[in-house]
């Protein structure tokens, strides 16, 4: 496992952004994850300067998206896909990017089939939960799962609709299990947010919790996090 920690916004995501440029140049054609929510997206800002200054594609690459809600009343607004749409916009999709998308009706065989044709993920880039969860890979959910459907936790549900009145938030999602996430050849970890000191502390020292799923990728043979320093000051 290699450290990264850094002191600023700009830094975090500009080290992130090296990373995964730095992966695609290696191998264009590479089938890789992108996540969602707040962590990822001065890494995405960087990424569509790239792209935009002719210095980055993903038109060669299969993007596979990590999770997405099952019942969002909403839906496609306030998805997953339309995230990544107005995050990433033409990096992937432009016609020739191969993207899967996770559609709420689904059947999480048919996302496996596709991770399996594509020969599994060359560059697995990951958030985590204030809880510690991967994807919407949940403490206490099956380690070995392959892509699967899960019944939200309560705190992941208020950190990610506290605005939204309850019967309008989603209590379920589909995921890439961890059992993908683990096999694949090369893994990113992004850590940054003030609610994840505790699951910060025990990637930082090596620690596998079983009660927290990011732990249990500290043994993977090609993981670097990049973390926000911050969340180790005082330790």
């Amino acid at each position: 496992m290699k450290l990264i920690t850094t002191e600023s916004h700009e830094e975090f995501a500009t080290m992130a952004a090296s990373i995964v440029m730095r992966k695609v140049a290696e191998k264009p054609d590479l089938a890789l994850t992108l996540p969602t929510g707040s962590t990822p997206l001065g890494l995405y800002e960087v990424l569509r300067r790239a792209e935009r200054g002719g210095d980055f594609s993903l038109e060669r690459a299969s993007v596979f998206m990590l999770d997405e809600y099952l019942d969002l009343p909403s839906y496609p607004e306030g998805s997953f896909v339309a995230f990544l749409r107005e995050n990433l916009g033409e990096v992937i999709f432009n016609g020739s990017t191969k993207l899967a998308t996770i559609n709420p009706s689904d059947r999480p065989d048919d996302y496996d089939r596709a991770l399996d044709a594509a020969n599994g993920l060359d560059l697995a880039v990951v958030g985590v939960g204030g809880n510690g969860h991967v994807g919407f890979n949940e403490p206490g959910d099956d380690l070995g799962a392959r892509t699967h459907v899960v019944d939200l936790h309560d705190d992941t549900l208020e950190a990610n609709f506290a605005d939204v009145a309850r019967e309008e938030r989603p209590t379920r999602a589909i995921t890439i299990g961890m059992a993908d996430l683990r096999s694949a050849r090369s893994m990113l970890m992004l850590v940054s947010g003030s609610n994840k000191h505790a699951v910060a502390e025990l990637l930082a020292a090596g620690i596998i919790d079983d009660r927290v799923p990011a732990t249990h990728l500290l043994d993977h043979d090609d993981l670097t996090i990049v973390m926000s320093g911050e969340l180790l000051r005082g330790v």
